[in-house]
């Protein structure tokens, strides 16, 4: 590897590779329709930097797959709760994760049109 590649790449951090362990065990007990979706989100949580994309990615693969698959969707909904936050939100991540569909950009789109005046934007930002 050249010094530059090397000084390019962050660490991964322990949460990030946990829940990216915790997805790898979804694999050999999912639909191979499924696995695309979870390889882009593994590959997200490990290396991504935006968080919406990375929710996204979470919700996606929690949609197609939670109703077979709990305790890992609980796992990675715990570890995502507790290493990203809401801000400008008023209201934790976690609690809106428990919903069964939560959507953030419905979410943030039904937040605005009960209060134009609201704080700016509602952005996922990592815990550091």
């Amino acid at each position: 590897m050249t010094e530059n590649h090397q000084a390019s790449q962050k660490p991964i951090t322990t949460w990030r590779s946990t829940a990216a362990k915790v997805t790898e065990e979804l694999f050999p007990v999912s639909p191979e329709s499924t696995w695309n979706d979870l390889l882009d989100f593994r590959q997200m949580i490990l290396h991504e930097e935006n968080w919406e994309r990375v929710l996204d990615a979470f919700l996606i693969c929690r949609r197609k797959l939670e109703d077979d698959h709990y305790l890992p969707f609980y796992r990675l909904r715990k570890i995502l709760a507790s290493h990203l936050q809401l801000e400008n939100a008023g209201v934790s991540l976690e609690v809106l994760l428990r919903r069964k569909n939560f959507c953030l950009r419905r979410w943030q789109s039904v937040r605005q049109k009960r209060s134009p005046m609201a704080k700016p934007e509602v952005r996922v930002v990592e815990i550091r």
